[in-house]
């Protein structure tokens, strides 16, 4: 129940790839206006982002909004 890592950090411009290795859903949602969304990842499954904007985008699992993230755009 945890990004791995926690903390991303790319170049804007980079396609960043979540894999659901847990035996339940996830998502990777930003929270902030940026409004990217993986949609709900079944076990096994990928969901991916080009990173478009500098700065701090935080992200939650909206199945599990105890799963935080980070992606850092420089």
């Amino acid at each position: 129940m945890a990004f791995h890592p926690e903390v991303l950090e790319v170049r804007r411009g980079d396609t960043v790839v979540w894999i659901n290795r847990d035996i339940v859903p996830h998502t990777a949602t930003a929270t902030r206006k940026s409004g990217w969304d993986t949609g709900t990842l079944l076990q096994g499954k990928s969901g991916q982002y080009v990173a478009s904007h500098e700065g701090e985008d935080p992200y939650v699992c909206k199945l599990h909004p105890v799963m935080l993230g980070k992606l850092i755009v420089r």
